[in-house]
């Protein structure tokens, strides 16, 4: 990596508010945070004001959480138009519609094919180099998402969450990629809106 991190942070939190997110952060140290992978923080040449910030360790497991939570908000009206009135039954749908759109293999394909998350990280050195987002059965990619979603979450609450999933076209597209790899929603227990 040639340019200067700080030129590396600035370049990439403004690209990616600019060409995924729609919005600016109000606190640019969450976004910095969330797209700051560990590798990177922890190098020699990093910048001191960035690191007492942290890096996206921790966010993700916040930002799964909060996607989790936008899953259920955006179809909370189908699960009280629901007609079963089994306990467990609800539960196996609301449980389905988790499953099929924050699995982490869909989220690393989300990521890395429908809004090339991976050009907005913030990668160590050698991760860069290597490119290692793109091995086989890696799902750090899904991690950086949920890091994203965590930051979005703490910077505009639940409506910004609301807005990036919308932004990104999230649902429509983890739809798509899900029925070309032959998926169905009926595998997830999830029933049909119609």
């Amino acid at each position: 990596m040639p340019q200067s991190w700080k030129t590396i942070l600035d370049k990439n939190c403004n690209a990616i508010e600019r060409e995924v997110l729609g919005f600016s952060f109000h606190d640019r140290n969450l976004l910095v945070r969330a797209l700051l992978r560990k590798a990177a923080h922890k190098h020699k040449d990093f910048p001191p004001d960035y690191k007492k910030n942290g890096h996206q360790i921790g966010l993700d497991t916040f930002g799964d959480k909060v996607l989790d939570f936008a899953i259920y908000d955006h179809f909370i009206d189908s699960f009280l138009r629901c007609e079963i009135t089994e306990k467990k039954k609800i539960r196996g749908i609301i449980n389905g519609y988790r499953e099929w759109y924050s699995q982490n293999e869909i989220l690393e394909e989300f990521s890395l094919r429908c809004i090339t998350l991976q050009e907005y990280v913030i990668w160590g050195t050698d991760e860069f180099d290597k490119k290692i987002w793109i091995q086989p059965k890696t799902k750090m990619l899904a991690d950086c998402f949920e890091a994203l979603v965590g930051a979005v979450y703490k910077d505009r609450g639940l409506s910004g969450g609301r807005d990036l999933l919308e932004h990104t076209g999230y649902y429509e597209k983890i739809d798509r990629l899900r029925f070309q790899k032959g998926q169905k929603k009926s595998d997830f227990r999830i029933i049909d809106e119609g």
